[in-house]
């Protein structure tokens, strides 16, 4: 992506749309355009924070793990901040970002970004928005399903958010595997692979391989809410 479109897209952003002409230049030139490949780590959990990262293109999943255990917390499309509002208020990383996709993404040095903060109390409240949207309340709502949820609840709940928020509509492809699937919604491989043939076989999605569609939106909700 050449640096006018780049430069477009920040300042169409809510986190930079208030700045001049020459303060986005200046943000531009202190900035840098990075490139990774399908299946490259990003971030790595532990690591210092020193940019706020902005996804131009691409698919990334955040993941936690601990000890042999991994988790992916969520997958991010652009254009979307990496880990905001948790880069704002830590030193290290508390997650890995891994690209599922070729991925481009724009490094903002964090000083600039607390520096915007700190001086607009607009731009404060809209990144304790994005932060309650982003990050908080689809925490609370995994928690709640954990507790709430069997497997066809959970994974309904999965698919809706691919379909709703993720791909914006009611085809699209898989970016990642069933193991990661599971990984998602906290049960086995082979638990999500039964389940989803269930959904096949009951009209309620149609499989292609790595493609999914689905048909009965309806009671893919009822399960959500439900199961």
């Amino acid at each position: 992506m050449d640096s006018g479109s780049i430069k477009r897209i920040l300042k169409n952003n809510w986190l930079f749309n208030h700045l001049t002409s020459d303060e986005l230049d200046d943000l531009m030139r202190k900035s840098t355009t990075v490139n990774y490949r399908k299946r490259e780590t990003i971030v790595k959990k532990g690591e210092f924070i020193s940019h706020l990262i902005l996804l131009l293109n691409g698919f990334v999943k955040i993941e936690v793990d601990e000890g042999d255990k991994n988790f992916i917390f969520d997958i991010i499309q652009s254009v979307n901040y990496i880990g905001l509002p948790l880069v704002l208020s830590s030193d290290k990383y508390p997650f890995s970002a891994v690209s599922i996709t070729d991925t481009e993404l724009q490094y903002i040095p964090l000083e600039l970004v607390r520096r915007i903060i700190d001086t607009n109390s607009k731009i404060a409240l809209s990144a304790i928005k994005y932060g309650n949207d982003s990050f908080v309340h689809p925490l609370f709502e995994k928690l709640k399903s954990s507790s709430l949820n069997n497997i066809r609840g959970r994974l309904a709940k999965l698919l809706l958010h691919f379909s709703l928020n993720i791909f914006n509509s009611k085809s699209f492809a898989l970016l990642i595997g069933r193991n990661e699937i599971a990984q998602m919604i906290g049960f086995s491989r082979e638990n999500v692979i039964r389940t989803l043939s269930e959904f096949n076989a009951e009209g309620i999605i149609k499989i292609n391989g790595k493609s999914i569609e689905i048909l009965d939106s309806i009671k893919l909700e009822d399960l959500a809410k439900y199961s």
